[in-house]
């Protein structure tokens, strides 16, 4: 058993706390984009390898906790705004800490369970992507990503040439076509279109949210979507960032950057070691390796989040380390 992986509970717990009014509902903030970048650099890096004889009951049941953390993060945010009629500070305090914790609980979760063979758990990986209105990524991520990371037809490849912003902009779009036409090929039929389905469930959620608990509510619960959905491209620009494969060419570690950043490992769920979670995508996350062969980020992907966000400072520190 690894208990420091229990930390990874913290940060939806803490905006859970601020939506009931049992903490400051900004502190998830100043967790995530303060505490936990000064903690990836005072922490260091641990090359430790998986827990080879451990059982995998302990590191299933944090992802389970991740699940039921989710939905009350989000339903204590839609709580804390049903009825008003105005958006304060503390709202928006409230909306940033939960749509951080969402990007963890929801998103990094749902892509370690997108990969799971059990169908229940498939399932609860399309109940998280919901909870964010990002039910496409199922599809591009399985279908697409793994297919052509790190090659022009990926658009959640960034070139070197690339600052984050641009990215974003670019990603987000032309993730969601790039799952269409996937869906498209795969269903033969408009009836069984996943990334069509996802798009009306979504809007039905939110219509469903406006009405039942007010615009403000469903602002919130969009706005909180929305966060989750840009610290995701900002996880998918730093992982595969200026790293080019050829058509044709077999993925290999040096596909994807790596940290080994303890403080990014445990909260992440091992989302760092990305680059073995390309070479095998079943991998559970607790059973992941670090490579030796693959290229290193100066620090965890906290630490590198104020890095990303000016695009001179990030290629001036990550030019020297491409391959």
């Amino acid at each position: 058993m690894r208990p420091q992986y229990l930390l990874s509970l913290l940060l939806p717990l803490v905006a859970i706390a601020g939506n009931l009014g049992y903490a400051w509902p900004g502190a998830g903030i100043v967790l995530a984009l303060v505490a936990y970048p000064l903690l990836d650099l005072l922490l260091g890096e641990s090359k430790a390898p998986p827990p080879t004889a451990a059982s995998p009951h302990f590191f299933d049941a944090i992802l389970y906790a991740h699940v039921a953390l989710q939905f009350a993060a989000v339903g204590s945010l839609l709580w804390l705004a049903s009825g008003t009629g105005a958006l304060t500070l503390e709202l928006a305090l409230a909306t940033g800490s939960t749509g951080i914790s969402s990007g963890i609980s929801g998103i990094v979760v749902a892509h370690e369970l997108v990969h799971r063979p059990r169908r229940w758990e498939r399932a609860l990986a399309r109940a998280l992507l919901w909870s964010v209105s990002y039910l496409h990524f199922e599809t591009e991520h399985v279908h697409g990503h793994h297919r052509t990371v790190g090659t022009d037809a990926d658009p959640a490849s960034a070139p070197a040439a690339m600052g984050l912003w641009w990215f974003v902009l670019r990603t987000v779009p032309g993730q969601f076509a790039s799952a269409w036409r996937i869906a498209a090929q795969r269903s033969g039929s408009g009836w069984r279109h996943t990334a069509a389905a996802g798009l009306l469930v979504s809007v039905a959620t939110l219509a469903a949210i406006g009405a039942l608990l007010g615009p403000v509510a469903a602002a919130l619960f969009a706005a909180q979507s929305l966060v989750a959905i840009e610290l995701l491209e900002y996880v998918n620009y730093v992982r595969h960032w200026g790293l080019r494969r050829q058509p044709g060419e077999r993925v290999a570690a040096h596909h994807s950057w790596q940290s080994d950043a303890r403080l990014s490992r445990w909260v992440l769920v091992e989302l760092t070691r990305h680059p073995e979670h390309h070479l095998t995508a079943s991998r559970p996350y607790h059973q992941l390796r670090s490579l030796p062969d693959a290229p290193q980020l100066p620090t965890g992907y906290f630490g590198c989040f104020w890095l990303a966000l000016l695009p001179p400072v990030w290629k001036r520190v990550m030019m020297p380390r491409l391959p």
